[in-house]
C-alpha cells in the first residue's frame, strides 16, 4: 500500500513538472501567449484536460510555489529576529535552500528564465509579489517605531521590493546567482535606506 502510494506521488510530481517544464520552454521559445493549454499539452504529453486539472487558471503554471514563498516571507517579516534588513536577509537565504520548485533547482531556474522574458509574465510577477511589499512595509515601520501609513516605511519597501527583483533577475543572467560582492552591496544599500528614512 505505502508503496503503491509512493509510485502514485511519483508519478504525480513527474506529471506536474513536465507540465511546468513544458508551459516555461514554450514561454521561452515563443512567448507566453503561444503557450496554450492545447500545446503545453502536447510538449508534456498528457491530455489537455490533465494541465486544467493540475492547474485550472494557466497563469499559475509558471508562478508554482509563489504563494509558499510570499507566505514564508511574510512570517518571517513579522516573526523574525532583528529589523527589516536582517529579517529579510534571513528569509533569503533560508530561500535559497528550500526555493526549488518539485524539487528541482533547474526547473525553477527554467521558470524564471521564462518569467523575466516575457512582459505578460513580468507584469503579473508584480500582482503576486504584492502582498510581499506590504509585508515589508509594515516590518519597516515596526523597525522604524513609525505608522506603516508613514512615508518612510513605503518608500523603503519599494526600495526593498526593487532590490529583491534585481537579485532575483541576476538569478538568470547570472546563474547559479548573484555573488557575495553583489549580496553585501544590496544590504548596504537597504542598511543605509532604512537609515536614511528614520525618524529624527
Amino acid at each position: 500500500m505505502g508503496t503503491e502510494m509512493s509510485r502514485r506521488e511519483r508519478n504525480s510530481r513527474r506529471t506536474r513538472t513536465a507540465i511546468i517544464r513544458a508551459a516555461a520552454e514554450l514561454t521561452i521559445e515563443h512567448g507566453y501567449a503561444h503557450a496554450t493549454i492545447a500545446r503545453i499539452a502536447e510538449r508534456a504529453d498528457v491530455a489537455p484536460r490533465t494541465v486544467s486539472v493540475w492547474f485550472p487558471v494557466k497563469d499559475d503554471i509558471l508562478f508554482t510555489g509563489m504563494a509558499g514563498t510570499i507566505e514564508r516571507a511574510t512570517r518571517a517579516l513579522r516573526e523574525g529576529d532583528g529589523d527589516v534588513v536582517d529579517r529579510m536577509w534571513a528569509w533569503m537565504f533560508a530561500e535559497g535552500e528550500s526555493g526549488a520548485v518539485e524539487g528541482d533547482h533547474e526547473l525553477r531556474l527554467l521558470m524564471l528564465r521564462a518569467v523575466f522574458g516575457d512582459p505578460v509574465l513580468r507584469a503579473l510577477e508584480t500582482r503576486f509579489f504584492a502582498p510581499l511589499q506590504d509585508a515589508l512595509r509594515e516590518a519597516a515601520a515596526d523597525s522604524l517605531g513609525v505608522s506603516a501609513g508613514a512615508p518612510g516605511p513605503a518608500v523603503f519597501a519599494a526600495a526593498a521590493m526593487g532590490t529583491l527583483l534585481d537579485l532575483r533577475a541576476r538569478v538568470v543572467s547570472d546563474a547559479p546567482g548573484p555573488g557575495p560582492g553583489t549580496m553585501d552591496a544590496a544590504r548596504v544599500f537597504l542598511r543605509a535606506g532604512l537609515d536614511a528614512v528614520r525618524p529624527g
